[in-house]
């Protein structure tokens, strides 16, 4: 009974973690203008990288954005997130949870902080795509906490994308 109970659960770890890889955090060398409250962990942004981001987004075919976030980069943003949510407060809101926030963080140009502590890697989840959709979902979690840091979405054509050497 146990051998058995043990073999379910190792496989159902192992098909877990076919989807997931670890995310090294580069240094932002320039200090974050936006800063997203997502429970009990803070991502942070350089305004930069959401306007590359944007760029890319434009250059796949996606013009729902524009190609500038138009924020100012003397001043400080802050939004508050939530894993399932539907609603949003305004276009940035959006912009943000569906696809800036989750391509940044896959390729590692975020400052993720929970509390004091600032995490140097995260763990990456691609849920499973059909070959009809155009979005991807994917979650982030703490590499030691195991506890979700972010879920959001982004267009499946950037899932390769480089965002391009600073």
């Amino acid at each position: 009974m146990v051998r058995s109970l043990s073999l379910v659960v190792a496989m159902f770890f192992s098909g877990t973690l076919l989807a997931q890889s670890t995310v090294r955090l580069h240094n932002l060398w320039a200090r974050p203008q936006v800063h997203v409250l997502f429970g009990e962990y803070r991502l942070s942004f350089k305004i930069k990288d959401i306007d590359r981001t944007l760029q890319i987004l434009a250059d796949i075919g996606n013009r729902t954005w524009g190609p500038s976030s138009g924020l100012d980069t003397n001043r400080q943003y802050s939004i508050e997130l939530y894993a399932d949510r539907q609603e949003y407060r305004g276009r940035f809101e959006r912009m943000m949870h569906q696809a800036v926030a989750t391509f940044l963080l896959s390729a590692g140009q975020a400052e993720v902080r929970h509390g004091r502590k600032r995490l140097h890697s995260v763990i990456m989840e691609v849920q499973p795509v059909r070959q009809d959709d155009m979005m991807a979902r994917i979650k982030f979690f703490d590499p030691k906490k195991h506890r979700l840091i972010y879920s959001g979405t982004m267009p499946v054509d950037m899932y390769n994308r480089d965002i391009g050497i600073d």
